[in-house]
């Protein structure tokens, strides 16, 4: 789902750093619209073997790393059937098997089919790690990384982070823990998008995968501190509106930014009638998108 028209029709913008934290590609990624613009570099860690041999074959902006990411010590890896429902942690059955679409059974796709030990690596103790996007999906295992990146996290302008609403896996934080975490590092919920669920068992409708009335998990979007925007630099506004604008439909939000950028350009005296430009151009769109409380598929 992408917007009618690109940010970058307005103005040049500045290239933005991605931070891709759980890589493994099932198709387009949620960034690639900025990719595709020229205006995106991107550094991603995967540990899944195959999934990381797959995105060492690509072409373009892209740095990938190996990594298991975590606390920086040893630790067990569970490999499930399915390995998008790998994870440092371990699935839970007692919530898992209440759903149709997914299961933790012999063969299903959350079932754990051999364990590691591994090391883990902090992202603190990485190098050149600056994103101005984080995106994260690491099967509950989110908050355990981020808690040892805090660097990425004062660079970070905005987080995709994927959240659940029920324990598929032992121990793990859920949403509102998450939020908490989220808002003590200087960020706001903004939106939750690609939300999934699941039928309980044994009603299942044609669609497998489809939700009656019980929400899983989604990808939760948090954006730094909209209320002090003076801890934003020039550069952070454009980028934050590149990102909420052609990624992510907050048309709104642009705007916010845009207008905050236009009043510092003015206070220097310099060019300014972006958000003027940008809100003529809405106005002139008779197709705007939108990406709110979607249903993932």
């Amino acid at each position: 789902m992408r917007s009618p028209f690109s940010l970058l029709d307005l103005r040049p913008l500045p290239v933005v750093q991605i931070l891709d934290i759980g890589a493994r590609s099932e198709g387009d990624d949620s960034y690639q619209a900025v990719v595709d613009l020229g205006l995106a570099e991107v550094t991603g860690f995967e540990p899944d073997p195959a999934s990381f041999a797959a995105l060492q074959s690509r072409s373009g902006p892209y740095r990938y790393f190996q990594n298991f990411l975590g606390d920086g010590q040893e630790a067990s890896f569970q490999v499930c059937a399915w390995p998008g429902c790998s994870s440092l942690l371990e699935p839970d059955p007692a919530i898992i098997n209440l759903f149709c679409g997914i299961g933790a059974e012999a063969g299903a796709n959350f079932s754990v089919i051999s364990r590691h030990r591994v090391a883990t690596t902090r992202l603190d103790d990485l190098p050149g790690i600056a994103p101005d996007l984080i995106k994260i999906d690491v099967q509950g295992a989110e908050r355990l990384v981020l808690s040892h990146g805090s660097r990425a996290l004062e660079s970070a302008l905005i987080v995709q982070c994927e959240v659940e609403f029920l324990p598929l896996y032992k121990d793990q934080p859920l949403f509102g823990e998450m939020q908490t975490f989220f808002q003590q590092r200087g960020f706001h919920l903004h939106k939750l998008i690609d939300v999934h669920g699941r039928t309980f068992r044994p009603l299942q409708l044609p669609d497998r995968r489809a939700a009656l009335s019980q929400m899983l998990w989604a990808d939760a979007l948090f954006v730094r501190d909209i209320s002090r925007l003076d801890r934003w630099s020039d550069d952070d506004l454009l980028k934050g509106a590149l990102l909420l604008h052609d990624l992510y439909l907050s048309y709104d939000l642009v705007l916010v930014l845009l207008t905050a950028h236009d009043r510092r350009q003015a206070l220097a005296g310099a060019p300014g009638g972006l958000a003027e430009a940008y809100a003529a151009r809405l106005r002139r769109s008779t197709n705007l998108t939108r990406l709110y409380l979607n249903e993932g598929r």
